[in-house]
């Protein structure tokens, strides 16, 4: 039996329960016909040219991202601009395009559990928020910044004493600055996310709390590939990572 975006959706709805979603929040299936049949799926961070691009060479059938399009909302679709652009070209080709967002950031797992992962940090602690705390060896903040850097892939920004004594972490994929207070008053070492403003890094650091800035993407990127893995074992459906995602 042919599997259509439907199918595809109603999977990616089990994996991140849209009521998971912040109500601002644009998740779920937003372009495309239901009954569409899927054979290829495409599996990127963020919907860019590039990756309709990409999505049109390959001839897939649905795109499937973490962070959505329409975001801020559209009330003319033209090629003026690049969103305009790439909602036409998905159109044109007949590509669904789905989107899980802080449904998959909160989900279990999810993102942060993704990220975790990647870090090897054990005894892993998930709270309602997203946020995970998990543990690591002892090492001094400075080993640990530099094992996040070979990890993720950039060296990012770190606020603190790199040789004070770290056990426990806290991780948030994307924007962790709401999260601090749950981090510190859980016991965490290190607050590692995105990306904080500077202000709230230097003062967290200046009351013992170390902290790591990776980029919102490179948090991100072990989730969007961790979605792909899930759909490749729930989907006979042909699930691509977008180069995008293979840095």
């Amino acid at each position: 039996m042919p599997v259509k975006v439907r199918d595809i959706a109603d999977i990616l709805n089990e994996i991140a329960p849209p009521v998971l979603a912040e109500e601002w929040d644009n998740v779920g299936l937003l372009v495309g016909h239901a009954d569409k049949e899927v054979r290829k799926i495409l599996c990127a961070l963020d919907l860019t040219e590039a990756v309709v691009a990409e999505a049109v060479e390959l001839k897939v059938d649905m795109i499937v991202t973490h962070h959505p399009s329409m975001f801020r909302g559209v009330k003319r679709l033209t090629d003026a601009n690049a969103e305009g652009r790439m909602l036409l070209n998905l159109i044109e080709h007949g590509i669904a395009h789905y989107a899980a967002h802080t449904n998959f950031d909160k989900a279990t797992p999810g993102v942060n559990d993704a990220l975790c992962k990647a870090l090897g940090l054990t005894d892993v602690v998930a709270f309602e928020s997203g946020l995970r705390l998990g543990r690591v060896e002892t090492q001094t903040f400075g080993v640990f910044a530099a094992l996040a850097a070979k990890v993720l892939g950039g060296q990012g920004f770190r606020y603190g004493d790199d040789l004070s004594v770290i056990q426990k972490v806290a991780v948030m994929g994307g924007s962790g600055g709401d999260y601090v207070g749950e981090a510190k008053s859980n016991g965490a070492d290190v607050f590692l996310s995105g990306e904080f403003s500077y202000h709230l890094a230097v003062d967290c650091a200046e009351n013992g709390l170390n902290m790591l800035a990776m980029g919102h993407d490179r948090t991100e990127i072990p989730g969007a590939r961790a979605l792909a893995d899930m759909l490749r074992q729930k989907t006979d459906a042909e699930v691509i990572d977008s180069s995008t995602i293979l840095v």
